[in-house]
């Protein structure tokens, strides 16, 4: 039996355009071998894709090493995927549908018996962290921010990759982007304002 764990994480839930993170590995209970432990940038999306791409990605990598006709377990503390994945929710939306679809697809080609099972999240540690680490990741991938010092602390972030642009309060560690504003988490601008400043490489 293989049991497989998977995750997603977000960095602005809710947003189509926000990064996000995706975590799987198994492990091969009969042989007592971990059979892989991924962590990647999931690209742009919501919480939910995330979930849907780290599921896929963790079915793709089993059909990668050949895996089909053994006993499968999938674990996800998401229970939307799992549901709709496995135990007969409807699914409204048309991006999740298409994941959806192409979820089924892939248990399909793996064959034998493939189970999903909702499990809380303390118990999904390891896809948890891997799935934050792809956030990460993705923000090492992004292209150089602009930055231009206002004075005073204030700086003006622009994203090489988005184009959008943040004001950033140094002197009292915030931004006007909606990860920090919304969800109060210290901002990818301010982490990279802050290693600029600490650097004195902050102004253009």
């Amino acid at each position: 039996m293989i049991k497989v764990y998977f995750d997603g994480a977000c960095s602005e839930n809710g947003r189509m355009d926000a990064d996000t993170g995706i975590g799987y590995w198994a492990h091969d209970e009969d042989t007592d071998k971990e059979l892989f432990r991924v962590s990647e940038y999931g690209g742009k999306g919501t919480n939910n894709t995330a979930e849907y791409k780290a599921l896929i990605k963790a079915l793709e990598k089993l059909i990668e090493l050949g895996v089909s006709g053994k006993r499968i377990i999938v674990q996800g503390d998401s229970q939307l995927v799992i549901k709709q994945v496995f135990g007969g929710w409807k699914c409204n939306h048309d991006h999740l549908i298409k994941l959806r679809d192409q979820a089924w697809g892939l248990i399909e080609r793996l064959g034998g018996a493939i189970k999903g099972e909702w499990i809380p999240r303390e118990q999904n540690a390891v896809a948890d962290s891997l799935s934050k680490e792809g956030i990460k990741k993705g923000e090492s991938m992004t292209s150089e921010m602009v930055v231009i010092d206002m004075g005073d602390g204030i700086f003006k972030v622009t994203s090489g990759s988005s184009g959008k642009s943040y004001a950033v309060d140094l002197n009292n560690k915030v931004c006007s982007c909606p990860d920090n504003q919304y969800r109060k988490n210290e901002c990818k601008h301010l982490r990279y304002i802050k290693h600029k400043y600490a650097s004195g490489a902050v102004s253009v």
